[in-house]
This record gives C-alpha cells, structure tokens and sequence, in this order.
C-alpha cells in the first residue's frame, strides 16, 4: 500500500513503537544525593542513571529522611527570618515614636503591626504636649 507522498516508504513500515512484541522495561525512579547537598528522583527505563561526579543513589528511605530534614531546616529557617523581621520592625517602629512621630505614621512606615510598647502613651502624650 503506498500513501503516495514523497519520501515515505510503502507499507509496511515500522511504527514509532517498533514491531517488537517484547513490552519495554518498567521506569526505576532513582533517588539522588548530589555533592552541593541537594537531592532529586530521577526516572529511567532500563540501566541505572549516569550521575554527575561526586553524585550518589540513595534509598527511598534515605531519600525521605534526607528531605524530612532539609523541610525541617527550611521551616527552622524561615522562622527566623521571620523573627529577626519582625524585631526589626518593632526596632525601627520604637524608633519612630521616639522622635515623636504618631502611631499610625510610625505603624506604616516601620511595617510593625503588633501590641503597643510600653512608654509608647508616654510618646503620645510629648506629642499630644
């Protein structure tokens, strides 16, 4: 059977599958700890992946410890940031009170959304006299 276009050949011709009746080999994921620190799975079909120098597999369970701790070192992290934004905030609203700028001024342009500080009603009241 010929399609009649140009450049293909007439019928039979392989399909993109191929005509072996053998089915490919199931994907592997693969579980990678990099040198930088960093870690991913890799799926391949067939032969282990080639790493990059200095790469190594791990297990899936070495794998899921390894993330479990990096997950918990990022959430650490952040939570410092955080705590070191928001005292500097507060710094920085303190600050503003103290040269007698009102509340709400002193709240915008610090950023800092928390309670009152103590000694801020006596920065009121110079303001107020």
């Amino acid at each position: 059977m010929s399609l009649g276009l140009p450049g293909l050949p007439d019928w039979p011709w392989p399909w993109p599958d191929g005509d072996d009746p053998t089915p490919p080999p199931e994907p592997t994921t693969h579980y990678v700890l990099y040198p930088d620190g960093h870690i991913s799975q890799i799926t391949a079909t067939g032969a282990d992946p080639v790493l990059a120098e200095g790469a190594k597999l791990l297990t899936q369970e070495q794998y899921e410890e390894t993330r479990a701790q990096m997950l918990e070192a990022h959430e650490a992290r952040l939570t410092e940031l955080q705590a070191g934004e928001e005292a500097a905030r507060l710094q920085q609203y303190k600050d503003l009170r103290a040269v007698g700028l009102p509340e709400a001024t002193a709240r915008s342009l610090s950023g800092y959304t928390g309670q009152a500080v103590a000694g801020d009603a006596q920065g009121a009241a110079q303001t107020a006299g």
